[in-house]
Protein backbone atom coordinates (compact mmCIF):
# COMPACT_ATOMS: atom_id res chain seq x y z
CA UNK A 1 0.00 0.00 0.00
CA UNK A 2 1.59 3.14 -1.00
CA UNK A 3 1.36 6.66 1.30
CA UNK A 4 -0.39 9.01 0.86
CA UNK A 5 1.66 12.29 -0.45
CA UNK A 6 0.47 15.94 0.66
CA UNK A 7 1.20 18.33 -1.97
CA UNK A 8 -0.39 20.80 -1.37
CA UNK A 9 2.37 23.81 0.64
CA UNK A 10 1.63 25.46 3.60
CA UNK A 11 3.05 28.36 1.56
CA UNK A 12 0.71 28.15 -1.74
CA UNK A 13 -1.94 27.96 0.78
CA UNK A 14 -1.40 30.95 2.65
CA UNK A 15 -0.63 32.95 -0.91
CA UNK A 16 -4.01 32.65 -2.02
CA UNK A 17 -6.20 35.40 -2.31
CA UNK A 18 -9.43 35.48 0.60
CA UNK A 19 -11.81 37.54 1.31
CA UNK A 20 -11.75 39.22 4.26
CA UNK A 21 -14.29 40.44 6.77
CA UNK A 22 -12.97 42.65 10.20
CA UNK A 23 -14.50 42.55 13.06
CA UNK A 24 -13.85 45.59 15.18
CA UNK A 25 -14.12 45.28 19.13
CA UNK A 26 -15.04 42.91 21.61
CA UNK A 27 -17.39 40.47 19.99
CA UNK A 28 -21.12 39.97 21.68
CA UNK A 29 -23.93 37.33 20.59
CA UNK A 30 -25.34 40.26 18.39
CA UNK A 31 -22.01 40.35 16.15
CA UNK A 32 -21.78 36.46 16.09
CA UNK A 33 -25.49 36.42 14.48
CA UNK A 34 -23.99 39.31 12.47
CA UNK A 35 -20.74 37.79 11.43
CA UNK A 36 -22.83 34.28 10.71
CA UNK A 37 -25.07 36.70 8.19
CA UNK A 38 -21.97 37.52 6.67
CA UNK A 39 -20.05 34.43 6.27
CA UNK A 40 -23.25 32.80 4.82
CA UNK A 41 -23.65 35.43 2.32
CA UNK A 42 -19.71 35.57 1.40
CA UNK A 43 -20.51 31.31 0.49
CA UNK A 44 -23.61 32.13 -1.41
CA UNK A 45 -21.46 34.29 -3.32
CA UNK A 46 -19.25 31.57 -4.00
CA UNK A 47 -16.32 32.70 -1.52
CA UNK A 48 -14.55 29.81 -0.76
CA UNK A 49 -11.86 31.24 1.06
CA UNK A 50 -12.03 33.91 4.02
CA UNK A 51 -9.93 35.67 6.51
CA UNK A 52 -11.68 37.25 9.95
CA UNK A 53 -9.45 39.31 11.37
CA UNK A 54 -10.00 40.64 14.75
CA UNK A 55 -9.11 44.16 15.84
CA UNK A 56 -8.82 43.72 19.36
CA UNK A 57 -8.67 46.32 22.35
CA UNK A 58 -7.35 43.57 24.52
CA UNK A 59 -5.18 41.09 22.44
CA UNK A 60 -4.49 38.72 25.29
CA UNK A 61 -8.34 38.30 26.17
CA UNK A 62 -9.13 35.16 23.90
CA UNK A 63 -13.02 34.67 24.69
CA UNK A 64 -13.86 35.52 21.46
CA UNK A 65 -12.86 32.73 20.18
CA UNK A 66 -15.64 30.67 22.09
CA UNK A 67 -17.90 32.98 20.57
CA UNK A 68 -16.52 32.02 17.33
CA UNK A 69 -17.08 28.34 17.61
CA UNK A 70 -20.72 28.04 16.33
CA UNK A 71 -19.72 30.37 12.93
CA UNK A 72 -16.62 28.05 12.11
CA UNK A 73 -18.95 24.86 12.28
CA UNK A 74 -21.74 25.97 10.18
CA UNK A 75 -19.33 26.95 7.62
CA UNK A 76 -16.95 23.70 6.92
CA UNK A 77 -16.89 23.92 3.22
CA UNK A 78 -14.90 26.86 3.41
CA UNK A 79 -11.33 27.74 4.33
CA UNK A 80 -11.29 30.03 7.07
CA UNK A 81 -8.36 32.10 8.61
CA UNK A 82 -8.44 33.52 11.80
CA UNK A 83 -6.16 36.19 12.81
CA UNK A 84 -5.99 38.97 15.56
CA UNK A 85 -4.66 42.81 15.25
CA UNK A 86 -4.50 45.35 17.78
CA UNK A 87 -7.04 48.18 17.27
CA UNK A 88 -4.12 50.61 16.90
CA UNK A 89 -2.99 49.21 13.48
CA UNK A 90 -6.61 49.61 12.18
CA UNK A 91 -5.75 52.99 10.26
CA UNK A 92 -2.41 51.31 8.42
CA UNK A 93 -4.42 48.58 6.96
CA UNK A 94 -7.50 50.32 6.15
CA UNK A 95 -4.83 52.51 3.46
CA UNK A 96 -4.19 49.08 1.98
CA UNK A 97 -7.25 47.89 0.79
CA UNK A 98 -7.47 46.62 -2.21
CA UNK A 99 -10.79 44.81 -2.38
CA UNK A 100 -14.34 45.81 -0.29
CA UNK A 101 -13.96 44.53 3.34
CA UNK A 102 -17.29 43.89 5.26
CA UNK A 103 -17.07 45.51 8.87
CA UNK A 104 -18.79 44.51 11.74
CA UNK A 105 -18.12 46.86 14.53
CA UNK A 106 -19.28 46.28 18.53
CA UNK A 107 -21.23 49.38 20.24
CA UNK A 108 -18.25 51.47 21.21
CA UNK A 109 -17.01 52.86 17.67
CA UNK A 110 -13.47 54.64 18.05
CA UNK A 111 -12.14 57.03 16.56
CA UNK A 112 -9.66 55.14 14.60
CA UNK A 113 -12.27 53.00 13.51
CA UNK A 114 -14.31 56.61 12.09
CA UNK A 115 -10.84 57.74 10.20
CA UNK A 116 -9.87 54.31 8.78
CA UNK A 117 -13.62 53.87 7.22
CA UNK A 118 -12.58 57.94 5.42
CA UNK A 119 -9.77 56.68 4.79
CA UNK A 120 -10.97 53.37 2.64
CA UNK A 121 -11.96 55.26 -0.30
CA UNK A 122 -15.62 53.37 0.11
CA UNK A 123 -13.91 49.81 0.87
CA UNK A 124 -15.44 49.16 3.77
CA UNK A 125 -19.05 47.97 4.20
CA UNK A 126 -20.48 48.64 7.78
CA UNK A 127 -22.28 45.68 8.52
CA UNK A 128 -25.82 46.64 10.39
CA UNK A 129 -26.11 44.49 13.80
CA UNK A 130 -29.40 43.76 14.79
CA UNK A 131 -29.85 43.75 18.55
Amino acid sequence: MEGFQLTTTVGSVLGQSFSEVWIVGELGEDMVEALKRVVRNKMLEGVKRLKLIFYLSNPKDLNYLNLLRPVLLENVSMSIVVEERPVKSLLDDARLIKDEVNVIIGKMVSAELVKAIELSRDKLKVVEIHD
